[in-house]
């Protein structure tokens, strides 16, 4: 007579107390492929990560990469993309490609990243909220259904031959929350958009505007709405303590109040950057074909612009090889690689209303890109160097134009020394779509 065994117990039968003990000894990144694991355990681990006895460490800035097949540009006519996230551990100096699903969710093209959430925009104008971390999604309106002025040519969402991505319409998206979902929060939820309109090329017209959607009256907010900006040209915006600010393409600020039950401009400053036009005539003396694009950044309670500076003139051949700044044959550039060489960082004096030019960022961390610009302690950011900026190549715009190096312009910038270093290596040929900053957020 055999001796009778008891079946091996499943994992998802282990209780709540044995589970949320686990939890405790357990990391981020572990925790998030412990909600993976079974709907049990899933379900345990949102429980914990929400109640009072879960208390997160400080998370260094994820880096989102395109999936290896986009990174490689390698057309997938076989088969399906893989729909699994890739991030880099800046802090571990690690790829994770197993602790986030986005399933049929990431069918678009991430074009802003707030709070640990993500905007994603598909061809067809559709906006999905998403956060990679618990799962959760917001679907808005599409914008084609909004009324936005510079939205005339729908073509764009169809995959038409003059803009083949979709982000040529939306530069940058940011949440206007930092708790999305959130019964306290829940009227302030909302997002805000540059869109418009890319020239042919980085010297041709701009034009873009601002615009809004808040989720909390679907009969009033439920479309997105035109900021009655005064430029025709916006480089970021960002939110917090419920303002808006934008920062225009020649270093003007508008901001807006949104506490009250619709937006009210409270500030439109023409004050200039000071030395724009020392660093301008800096550049044109090395004969050096460069350009500038402003960021803003709320610091320790007080508004900073960034202001970044690319340099192109760097001309290759395909093994690599400088051949000058043009092909001799049809005067045209064979393949152009751009680079970030510096940055100038100036605080907003509130009382003088004007630009004060800064030498140093003291303990912070800014990270700017396609994310909202955020500015961090350095020792809450484990592997990070204070004093300095780390940034991602955000020339969306370029993604689809026929050069090598696209998405490569990634760094970080001490302010001490005045140096530009690595902090990724990528062996793609073109990184599309660019990669762009997630703040780790599980709720």
């Amino acid at each position: 007579m055999g001796i009778k065994r008891k079946r091996d117990a499943a994992w998802s039968d282990l209780g709540t107390d044995i589970s949320e003990c686990i939890l405790r000894r357990l990391g981020f990144v572990d925790i998030l492929r412990f909600k993976r694991a079974c709907s049990w355990w899933f379900s345990v681990a949102e429980s914990y990560m929400s109640s009072s006895c879960y208390r997160p460490c400080f998370q260094t800035p994820w880096l989102l990469l395109p999936p290896p097949d986009h990174q490689e540009e390698k057309a997938d006519k076989g088969g399906e993309r893989s729909r699994s996230l890739c991030f880099f551990n800046l802090d571990e100096k690690k790829e994770y490609r197993d602790v986030c699903l986005c399933g049929e969710v990431f069918e678009g093209r991430c074009v802003g990243s707030s709070h640990g959430w993500l905007v994603l925009l598909d061809r067809t104008a559709n906006l999905i909220v998403f956060n990679p971390f618990c799962g959760a999604r917001i679907q808005l309106v599409s914008l084609k259904e909004g009324g936005l002025k510079l939205l005339d040519d729908v073509d764009a969402f169809s995959g038409g031959k003059k803009y083949k991505d979709c982000r040529a319409f939306v530069s940058k998206a940011v949440l206007m929350s930092d708790h999305i979902g959130k019964k306290k929060n829940k009227d302030k939820d909302g997002v805000v958009l540059i869109y418009g309109v890319e020239g042919e090329g980085r010297y041709g017209t701009k034009m873009n505007k601002l615009a809004f959607c808040m989720f909390k009256d679907k009969d009033k907010y439920g479309r997105f709405i035109d900021l009655d900006g005064s430029y025709e040209r916006y480089d970021d915006v960002i939110c917090y303590d419920d303002v808006v600010c934008a920062i225009s393409s020649y270093g003007f600020v508008e901001v807006w109040d949104f506490s009250g039950s619709s937006p009210t401009k409270v500030m439109n400053m023409r004050s200039s950057l000071p030395r724009l036009k020392a660093i301008e005539f800096a550049i044109s003396s090395r004969q050096v074909c460069s350009w500038f694009h402003f960021y803003l950044v709320e610091s320790c309670g007080e508004l900073l612009s960034v202001v970044r500076v690319v340099a192109d003139f760097v001309y290759v051949d395909a093994d690599g090889k400088s051949v000058g700044d043009r092909d001799g044959d049809n005067n045209k550039p064979k393949s152009h690689i751009y680079q970030t060489s510096m940055f100038y960082v100036f605080r907003l004096d509130l009382h003088q209303k004007e630009w004060v030019e800064m030498d140093s960022l003291g303990d912070q961390v800014v990270f700017l890109g396609g994310n909202q610009s955020i500015s961090l302690r350095a020792e809450d950011c484990p592997g990070c160097l204070n004093n300095s900026i780390y940034f991602t190549d955000s020339s969306w715009e370029e993604a689809d134009e026929n050069h090598s190096s696209r998405g490569h312009d990634m760094g970080y910038y001490n302010l001490r020394d005045r140096s530009v270093k690595p902090f990724y290596h990528s062996r793609c040929y073109k990184m599309k779509p660019t990669p762009i900053w997630v703040l780790p957020n599980p709720w």
